[in-house]
């Protein structure tokens, strides 16, 4: 009860207050940033000597960062259409003989705070280049959400204010959680401080609920338009999970007959609900009729690993029984493969790349009602609703047992190919190419 009332009194503080006042001061400043920047001014003519360049602007450029991996894996195709691709990051594995970088400084004890450091870096480095009259770094800028505030474009893979309402629901478990907690309350002010930036064009969240949520919270004049996350359709398939099903069950030592539900994370347990599903399971395990349940947890540094074990431990005294730990694994689709459906109550997605690589290989899904849920889970045809308590979601378990996995079927819902997601993302960069004025024209 203390905490529903402290989660009210944050959102209310949040969501009324703060909007309230940043609404009134950016109102009583548009004029002037209008006067002072020729950012607002656009023109449908193209000139013929202009050149298609692109700034990405993110921490981490990786093809295993949840958030750029799309980009880089895009990144071919738009060179093809005659982009010339740049980067600000702390770390890249983009091209470098073919991606210009400009790397913020940066050292290894920040580590945990990494991104706080690369906005305030970023940030800084574009107000110089304002305030020196230094010319702008390309044509468009797209920035992750809350680490540029000068960018046209903003990707929203995270929502921090929704966070801190969940957070404060399910409570701190560690001093970590605590100071976390704090950090993501200055990545949410970050965040509506870049939904309101007078440079901002367009809103590209990776579902239509996240995009719901910022539509509550940008300026009306907003422009939002949904770019689903993407996955590799070479691996992730039907015939993969046909071909390598059987020798990885019996690699892993499953039997025929028991029902292997898989889990996958890179971290953030808590959030992503494995303690439900382990709630769940253990329940199951209880009773002799569904005693043949399997729990695979895929993912996972070794440490993190370890002290998880420690409390699973405490839980389920018996899980080296019934429960497998593979750690990080490089073959996921090997994995799913294995599996018969992909147990995730998570709290808080945006559009889950877990829960699309699960589904393109034909796994039913067992998921909550997070965001980006709506994209992939068809009730009742690649899988089932959860609610958010362990009792409810063993009977869902058993409902799906007596179905079996036979009576679901592939759907991969809204999401897009790694092709159909550079064909999407190419026609949003021409369009806005066209029809904004040349860069010399804009700070």
């Amino acid at each position: 009860m203390r905490l529903t009332r402290i989660a009210s009194t944050a959102d209310a503080i949040h969501g009324r207050v703060f909007t309230c006042r940043l609404t009134t001061h950016l109102k009583n400043s548009l004029p002037f940033l209008q006067k002072t920047s020729r950012f607002f001014v656009s023109s449908k003519t193209v000139s013929p000597s202009r050149k298609k360049t692109l700034l990405w602007v993110d921490a981490n450029f990786a093809y295993g960062d949840p958030t750029t991996r799309h980009l880089l894996y895009a990144l071919p195709r738009l060179q093809a259409a005659g982009w010339r691709v740049k980067v600000m990051c702390l770390r890249s594995e983009a091209p470098r003989d073919t991606v210009e970088h400009v790397f913020m400084p940066f050292g290894r004890s920040l580590s945990p705070l990494n991104q706080l450091w690369f906005s305030l870096a970023a940030n800084c480095h574009g107000l110089w280049r304002r305030v020196t009259g230094g010319p702008r770094p390309a044509e468009i800028i797209h920035a992750s959400c809350s680490t540029y505030l000068g960018s046209d474009i903003a990707t929203v893979q995270f929502l921090n204010c929704v966070w801190l309402r969940k957070q404060l629901q399910l409570g701190f478990s560690s001093i970590k959680e605590f100071v976390l907690f704090w950090l993501h309350g200055v990545a949410a002010v970050m965040e509506r401080l870049h939904w309101w930036s007078p440079s901002l064009r367009l809103v590209l969240p990776a579902s239509d609920s996240v995009g719901d949520e910022v539509r509550r919270r940008a300026r009306r004049s907003a422009v939002i338009e949904t770019l689903p996350n993407s996955y590799d359709e070479t691996r992730f398939n039907p015939a993969i999970r046909e071909e390598r099903r059987i020798p990885v069950r019996e690699k892993l030592g499953f039997q025929p007959g028991d029902a292997v539900f898989i889990f996958t994370s890179l971290g953030h347990y808590k959030r992503k609900g494995f303690w439900l599903a382990l709630g769940a399971l253990t329940k199951l395990r209880a009773d002799p009729a569904t005693s043949h349940v399997k729990f695979l947890i895929v993912g996972g540094k070794p440490s993190t690993l370890a002290a998880l074990q420690v409390q699973v431990a405490s839980i389920a005294p018996d899980w080296k029984q019934w429960i497998t730990f593979t750690g990080q694994q490089t073959d996921v689709e090997s994995y799913l493969a294995a599996a018969d459906a992909f147990l995730f109550p998570s709290y808080f997605e945006a559009f889950s790349l877990a829960e699309i690589e699960a589904a393109a290989m034909g796994v039913p899904l067992l998921l909550t009602r997070h965001h980006g849920s709506e994209m992939i889970l068809e009730e009742g045809v690649n899988g089932l609703w959860l609610e958010y308590d362990a009792d409810a979601i063993a009977e869902t378990i058993r409902g799906f047992l007596r179905m079996g996995p036979s009576a679901f079927s592939r759907s991969i819902g809204k999401a897009l190919t790694r092709d159909q997601y550079a064909e999407r993302l190419l026609a949003i960069y021409e369009r806005m190419f066209a029809e904004s004025e040349p860069s010399a024209n804009r700070h």
